[in-house]
């Protein structure tokens, strides 16, 4: 059938058909449609797991925060962590966050789009890797992890309640970690150090053991480890200059921050290289055991 022959489907479409008219709009808005929705769920199966890195020193309660949100994963009703142990070999865990947690990829959407009531049947998921705090172990077991392009986060917990200490001997051991950790973190987003991934992470240092009552408060927390924090740099920086070691490769020259002449702060840090890091204070055991974690989770689903 030609198409200049009057029972055509383009001539009936000229001719204004009603059911040529009816059959092209049901096309043209079915399949944008179609095409959004197998595009969507093709996503959906290729993404990979995102993944969350738990870092801190010995004792912290990195372990137990692993176990407790396990246990929330399955049961929110009283959950308990389990006693404080140290971890000899890094450990993951799949996670499901609990859907009270709003996600930041749900900032923007309606509360009747479709995707929001499928996601509600379909929890969200992440990985979540325990890695050993001994200062022996940090380097192979913990500070590999920097590198993996589906990392979306670092949870830095530290003992609020041994910050504060006399002898300084936490603070000191809690703040030299965390400056290797912002530091690699540093180097990753300049592209130094052989690092090809590119994607932001955020930082969280989670001060645990509020439900004590030698626990700094978070803006305690923050400002004790930017004083110490400074102090390290200063110290790194300085023993770069006595050194003077022309051979040294341009990593081992790096210092934290940069060679600014301000004060070391979070709000420098994330100004100059956009890695943002938060202070949020909780706890993993006591009577804040589960509620004490929310903020924890809250930012967790910021990062998703």
């Amino acid at each position: 059938m030609a198409w200049s022959e009057p029972d055509s489907i383009l001539s009936r479409l000229l001719s204004g058909d009603p059911l040529a008219i009816l059959v092209a709009s049901v096309v043209s808005f079915s399949l944008p449609l179609l095409l959004h929705f197998f595009l969507y769920r093709a996503s959906n199966r290729t993404t990979a797991t995102p993944r969350f890195l738990l870092l801190g020193a010995s004792g912290a309660g990195k372990t137990s925060l692993l176990t407790l949100l396990q246990k929330r994963s399955t049961s929110i009703e009283n959950p308990e962590s389990s006693a404080t142990r140290t971890s000899q070999i890094s450990q993951k865990a799949d996670i499901v966050l609990p859907p009270t947690v709003p996600l930041a990829s749900n900032k923007y959407r309606s509360t009747n789009d479709i995707s929001l009531q499928e996601a509600a049947k379909n929890p969200t998921r992440y990985q979540l890797i325990d890695t050993p705090g001994h200062g022996k172990l940090r380097a192979e077991q913990a500070l590999s992890y920097l590198g993996e392009p589906s990392l979306l986060g670092i949870i830095y917990v530290v003992d609020a309640a041994s910050l504060g200490s006399h002898d300084g001997a936490s603070l000191k051991d809690t703040a030299a970690y965390l400056h290797d950790v912002l530091l690699l973190l540093q180097r990753r987003r300049t592209g130094k150090g052989g690092s090809k991934a590119k994607a932001e992470i955020s930082v969280l240092v989670a001060a645990n053991k509020q439900d004590l009552f030698a626990a700094l408060p978070p803006g305690a927390v923050r400002q004790r480890l930017e004083v110490e924090l400074e102090r390290v740099r200063q110290s790194k920086s300085k023993g770069l200059t006595d050194v003077g070691n022309e051979r040294e490769s341009d990593d081992e020259r790096d210092v934290l921050g940069g060679e600014r002449e301000d004060r070391f702060t979070f709000k420098m840090f994330e100004a100059e290289y956009g890695i943002k890091v938060e202070v949020a204070g909780g706890a993993v055991r006591g009577e804040e055991a589960g509620k004490g974690v929310e903020r924890w989770e809250c930012w967790i689903g910021g990062c998703l």
